[in-house]
């Protein structure tokens, strides 16, 4: 394969260099947040604009940078290149740039006085970029590097406010637990290069001939091991149970913005992750390579994984979404609940990993898209309404649905497509991931009915809060505008719609409005997840 010309690389080189310039913009003093915030939503913009052209979507299509010759090239014909440019990749650059431009944009509503900007709006280019650049990857140190990049910048940008105790408390539990899963992930990837003398995501999990004794004794047993330390470290990312104990901690003590981008968007490069590195073990059975060498003359790895990774990531998906439900509906805090209720949300999209058809793969890319609108936008209300007095308790919201009525529908509307109500993108995402389970046939029907009475089950915690905006009285209100919905001092005037903030109100309103678009008509969206995940498969 030939090397890839820089223009290959525009979405990554815009958030890079808007990255840049905001700290150069902060390191001479010009810290005012619209103006960064501007220069973080421009990049972003820019860089979203050239992968939806990569993708071929109109009118964009015309001003594609991605060579054509050089998109979905096949894993086999990459020799030793580090990345591939693939339709599945471009899809999931859009959502992470999607996720990044929503909270930057509900970012640019905060107090203009308040500090640290230019470290804020820089890390999340930084973590944004780390994950387009992982959306790259055909090599598996390539892929645990980009998801580094971005673990390393979401650290800080838990704690980067550094005078809250409880965002630095969660900036350290995130980071230690991100050194844990970083070990465990390239440990995993030290025995699969043991086995394989390679790191190639085309060839990793498929069969393999050596003309002499492979890379230490590789074995099928050695790199079931190293798949089984790999599940672990990137299941940390996906914060899948039972590695999910750390998350709701981190997303309830970091600033309300960082948690709507980890569950909306840093996440997902985990469950990208999942997809990329496994798939190949999972689908190789299906066309094994011949004639089979015998030792003396070479040896061969024929390994056949495909049964115990999908009953594994089976036993992961039911598990997930179980435990988070089960442990949402005991909670009273509105950040806990949804950090559960995202938690359980993982569980959905590892069902179509573990069925591993195109279908599956296609209504996991919709259940991960659904996911930015209905999470992000559901942490940027909450944030919204604590910045107009309300507290963070479920029973705080007492009424809050008639005090704001736009607020309330935006989040009504998003606690509805969680629960995938008809009308919403999240019943759409779950009609086509379920679907493909039944299809399928055998024992992934059963997925599709744990799925189904999840969501079922889901449906209490959701009512709940629910009721408590609509038909619960609100409590008397002290003060008219709190401090939180100005922008500084004793007497300032408040932020423009309703002490919510221009940026924040674009960003919610964004996100209420694409969960009823396609969820009424998702044909658009859907065509172009099912054409990625018909060209993954034919990479492998």
């Amino acid at each position: 394969m030939t090397a890839l010309p820089w223009s290959a690389f525009t979405p990554e080189l815009l958030l890079l260099g808007a990255a840049l310039l905001v700290f150069l913009l902060d390191s001479v003093g010009l810290r005012r947040l619209e103006l960064l915030g501007g220069v973080a939503v421009a990049g972003l913009v820019l860089a979203l604009g050239s992968v939806l052209a990569d993708l071929g979507f109109a009118p964009l299509a015309g001003l594609s940078t991605a060579p054509a010759a050089s998109v979905n090239v096949p894993f086999g014909l990459l020799g030793g290149s580090l990345v591939d440019l693939t339709t599945f990749g471009f899809v999931f650059q859009a959502i992470f740039l999607t996720t990044g431009l929503l909270v930057a944009l509900a970012s640019t509503s905060r107090p203009s006085h308040e500090r640290g900007a230019g470290v804020f709006f820089g890390l999340l280019l930084l973590a944004t970029l780390g994950m387009t650049l992982a959306a790259l990857a055909a090599d598996l140190l390539f892929l645990l590097l980009a998801i580094e990049v971005t673990g390393i910048s979401t650290y800080l940008l838990v704690g980067y406010t550094r005078r809250d105790p409880l965002g630095l408390e969660a900036a350290m539990k995130m980071y230690l637990i991100g050194a844990l899963s970083a070990a465990l992930s390239f440990f995993g990837a030290g025995l699969l290069y043991a086995t394989y003398g390679t790191t190639s995501l085309g060839v990793l999990g498929a069969y393999a001939t050596y003309a002499v004794r492979p890379p230490l004794f590789g074995t099928d047993a050695l790199a079931l091991v190293g798949y089984a330390f790999l599940i672990v470290g990137v299941g940390f990312k996906v914060t899948a149970v039972p590695f999910h104990a750390w998350a709701v901690d981190v997303y309830d003590g970091a600033p309300t913005d960082v948690s709507a981008f980890l569950s909306g968007g840093s996440k997902k490069v985990g469950i990208f992750a999942y997809f990329l590195i496994f798939l190949v073990p999972i689908e190789f059975v299906a066309h094994p390579p011949t004639p089979l060498c015998v030792a003396p003359t070479c040896w061969a790895i024929d390994a056949s994984f495909r049964v115990p990774l999908q009953v594994a990531f089976a036993v992961l998906a039911v598990v997930t979404m179980t435990v988070g439900n089960v442990l949402a509906l005991m909670q009273t805090e509105m950040k806990r609940l949804l950090a559960y209720s995202s938690i359980s949300q993982a569980g959905y999209m590892l069902i179509g990993l573990s069925v591993a058809t195109a279908p599956a793969i296609a209504g996991a890319e919709l259940q991960v898209f659904a996911h930015v609108f209905m999470k992000t936008g559901a942490f940027l209300v909450v944030a919204a309404v604590a910045g107009l007095g309300v507290g963070p308790k479920v029973a705080d919201w007492k009424g809050v649905g008639l005090r704001f009525p736009l607020l309330g529908v935006a989040f009504a509307a998003m606690l509805l497509s969680l629960a995938g109500i008809p009308l919403t993108v999240g019943f759409v995402s779950k009609f086509v991931l379920f679907s493909a389970a039944v299809e399928a046939r055998g024992w992934f029907v059963w997925l599709a009915v744990a799925g189904l009475l999840n969501s079922a089950l889901s449906v209490f915690y959701y009512a709940r809060v629910l009721k408590t905006m609509y038909l619960e009285r609100p409590a008397p209100v002290a003060v008219a505008v709190p401090a939180g919905a100005v922008l500084g001092g004793s007497t300032p005037p408040a932020l423009p719609f309703g002490g919510v903030g221009i940026g924040r109100s674009i960003a919610i309103g964004l996100s209420t409005a694409a969960i009823f678009a396609f969820g009424v008509y998702p044909q658009p969206v859907l065509a172009a997840l099912q054409s990625a995940a018909t060209h993954l498969l034919q990479l492998l």
